[in-house]
């Protein structure tokens, strides 16, 4: 029933209710009720109707859309799967392809058995949905459906991978190599490496570079001893085994050191130096394929060119992997009386199962990726889950005697094409041209303020850097505006700079007069005055050009009394303290001031007056002087030899920690030489400071042995000429000059 029809309907129902009788109310309400019910089921059910509309062609909309453009060049890709069949004599009855739809179904006779009853077959069906199925052998279509995306998104700055899957024989290596009698049959390589070419030639202003690697995975799970195993390159070998290159990572970025990159100009040479690296691939003579890889290969193009126009250019870097997966098999088919094919595709499996491991978990979401079980994956680690925007061909063998196989390739198919990356526009830095673009911001910004100011009545605004003339006026100002000789309206306010200048001004005047009100409180005495450092003591018995220094005694201090007094010894003498001594008596208290007060003088005079005296002065002083810069060469060593013991200490510390680890790759090995070799340098240091704080430590006890033997001899000197001179002879300078003879 139409919505019209339902419409009226109703309102024939409204009709009739309306001409019955007043009595019927209640059926009346009954009817209205009836009604409205109706009403709101048939909206519900047009809005139901809508929202299914609308999730469908959202579905086939999403479906139909490789990408999903996000902002800031970044776009979350799905991986992209296509199944490509080798032609065949004899197809399995139990494939069936729909291309148009992208769908593979395929029949599975499988058993039931019903208990105390014979064995029934029935048949199940397994559908897998694709990108695309491809049943040619027109090799330009396979690149127009597979590649040409990829191809055209790396020219444009994104990281591209086009791999091959399925079993041997399955047509994985001519799909992406082709054959070599016909140019009509060139794989996806030769067709991009003329793609790459013809960017660069229809565009020369771009300033395109390429650059190319080519590396296999050989018998990576093979045990030692064999000649070959592990990642070699296949541009750098030239025909020998070489040596096996070890995956770097640092910070998600892996790097293969020694893996060379080789700069190519034209089509020509790109193609030479990869046919050369096919010469080298591994290869052996299987049963379904006479020259069958028995290696992983990864080609790699390394693009980088300029975009953009005029000065202001950006410089894109971007990857092509195009990567040819070894082919899986069952041991059980495997006719090989040597073992040598036996072995081979063991180490394949295992690594193809390691990717299919990786592959799950993505799939799953799960928080640990088995990215580094494997070289293979390790390699793969960007394309499957990184920025890269990544293309599997599934390749495979419609016959029955495969059909195992197929299955098993396209559940691997399934798994990635859930798989999703974030592919962003790989921009290189470039300083200069980041600094022009900054330069032509600023003064675009710089335009614009002024065309605001002009547009705002604000002409002949500056947002230039303060001069020291500007500076000096605002000072004036603010102190003006303190001392009320200007108001607030007369300091101009025209810029950001300027705000902040105020404020600098500002906190100036206000430590300023904090200062000020300070020292007029405490001239008041309203606050206590600010504390004086204690002046520095040198200690008793040091010599300076005002006397004999003894330091600050207390105010109630005396001298202590001895029995008597005797010579000094030698202890003395070698320290130094060569101080008169008393005889102790008791005499007035004044007498002690007094024949110390003659004695100093005596000394100043001594110093300064006499021949004798200045030259002895003036050699103390210099042994002084000499004696204070040993102390501070010493002090400097003192400090370099604690600086690199505590190097030492840390050094050692960290090479216990790293010993109890056991290294597990060649990054860690690096690093854990140089650590030794910096803990080597250093110990070295620490010795060779040592030796010359030792060194430092014995010129400075001599020196100060002459500085204490020079201030003897002063002494000796000043009580000769005092009793000679001043005609004074005590009892204590007879004393001294009998213990010092």
């Amino acid at each position: 029933m139409s919505a019209d029809s339902r419409e009226t309907g109703d309102r024939e129902i409204c009709k009739n209710a309306e001409d019955s009788s007043s009595g019927r109310g209640g059926r009346k309400h009954e009817i209205a009720r009836t009604l409205e019910i109706r009403s709101f089921f048939t909206a519900l059910s047009s809005w139901f109707s809508l929202y299914i509309t609308q999730s469908v062609q959202s579905q086939k909309d999403q479906s139909s859309c490789f990408i999903r453009e996000m902002p800031y060049g970044e776009c979350e890709c799905r991986m992209k799967v296509h199944l490509r069949m080798r032609p065949s004599s004899k197809p399995s009855s139990a494939l069936h392809f729909d291309e148009a739809k992208a769908m593979v179904r395929i029949d599975v006779q499988k058993k039931q058995s019903n208990s105390g009853g014979p064995t029934k077959l029935y048949t199940d069906q397994i559908v897998f949905s694709l990108d695309s199925v491809i049943r040619t052998i027109d090799q330009e279509t396979v690149f127009d459906l597979c590649a040409k995306e990829i191809v055209d998104d790396v020219l444009r700055g994104y990281n591209g991978t086009i791999m091959t899957y399925g079993h041997v024989g399955s047509g994985k290596t001519f799909t992406m190599t082709g054959g070599n009698k016909e140019y009509a049959r060139r794989g996806i390589i030769p067709r991009a490496v003329h793609r790459l070419f013809q960017e660069k030639e229809e565009k020369p202003e771009a300033g395109i570079t390429v650059q190319m690697s080519y590396l296999e995975v050989y018998n990576e799970w093979a045990k030692k001893g064999y000649a070959k195993q592990g990642i070699y390159d296949l541009l750098q070998r030239k025909g020998e085994p070489g040596g096996c290159l070890m995956i770097l990572e640092d910070n998600g970025l892996l790097e293969i050191p020694g893996l060379a990159k080789i700069p190519v100009e034209n089509e020509a040479e790109t193609l030479k130096l990869y046919f050369e690296g096919e010469k080298l691939r591994s290869y052996s003579n299987h049963t379904l394929n006479q020259m069958s890889s028995r290696s992983h290969c990864m080609l790699t193009f390394y693009i980088e060119r300029q975009t953009g126009i005029r000065t202001f250019q950006d410089v894109t870097v971007a990857k092509l992997n195009l990567v040819d997966l070894a082919g899986n098999e069952r041991l059980k088919n495997i006719a090989d009386y040597r073992g040598h094919l036996r072995r081979e595709a063991m180490g394949i499996n295992k690594s193809l199962s390691f990717l299919l491991q990786t592959v799950y978990a993505l799939r799953l979401g799960q928080d640990y990726i088995p990215f580094r079980h494997s070289r293979l994956t390790t390699l793969l680690k960007e394309s499957l889950g990184g920025n890269c925007k990544t293309v599997l061909v599934v390749c495979a063998w419609p016959e029955d005697y495969f059909l195992d196989e197929t299955i098993g390739a396209l559940r691997f198919a399934q798994w990635v094409k859930c798989l999703k990356t974030t592919a962003i526009i790989n921009k290189k830095l470039d300083f200069a041209s980041t600094k022009r673009r900054y330069l032509r911001e600023i003064s675009d910004l710089r335009q614009e303020l002024a065309l605001k100011d002009a547009l705002g009545g604000r002409m002949g605004a500056s947002y230039n850097e303060l001069t020291e003339e500007a500076k000096t006026q605002l000072r004036n100002k603010i102190e003006a505006f303190i001392t009320d000789e200007k108001e607030l309206d007369q300091i101009p306010i025209e810029n950001f700079r300027q705000v902040k200048e105020l404020f600098c001004l500002f906190k100036e005047a206000h430590v300023s007069i904090h200062d000020q009100l300070e020292k007029v409180l405490a001239e008041y005495r309203l606050i206590p005055p600010p504390e004086e450092p204690p002046p520095e003591d040198n200690g008793v018995g040091e010599l300076a050009c005002e006397g004999f220094h003894v330091g600050i005694a207390p105010l109630d201090a005396r001298p202590e009394r001895h029995a008597k007094p005797g010579p000094l010894s030698p202890e003395a003498k070698s320290c130094g303290v060569s101080m008169l001594t008393y005889k102790e008596k008791d005499v007035p208290e004044g007498v002690w001031e007094c024949e110390s007060d003659i004695r100093n003088d005596a000394f100043l005079e001594f110093k300064h007056a006499t021949q004798e005296g200045q030259e002895q002065e003036t050699v103390l002083k210099n042994k002084e002087e000499e004696l204070r810069t040993k102390r501070r060469y010493a002090r400097d060593i003192s400090a370099s030899l604690n600086k690199a013991k505590q190097e030492v200490e840390e050094l050692k510390k960290l090479i216990e920690e790293k010993g109890v680890i056991k290294p597990s790759n060649c990054a860690e090995l690096e690093k854990r030489a140089a650590l030794m070799t910096r803990f080597r340098f250093v110990k070295a240091t620490y010795h060779k400071v040592h030796k010359e704080l030792k060194i430092a430590k014995q010129n400075l006890e001599a020196l100060q042995q002459e500085v204490r033997d020079q201030k003897e001899k002063l002494l000796v000197s000043f009580y000769s000429w005092f009793d000679n001179v001043a005609k004074y002879r005590g009892e204590e300078t007879e004393q001294f000059m009998a213990s010092m003879a």
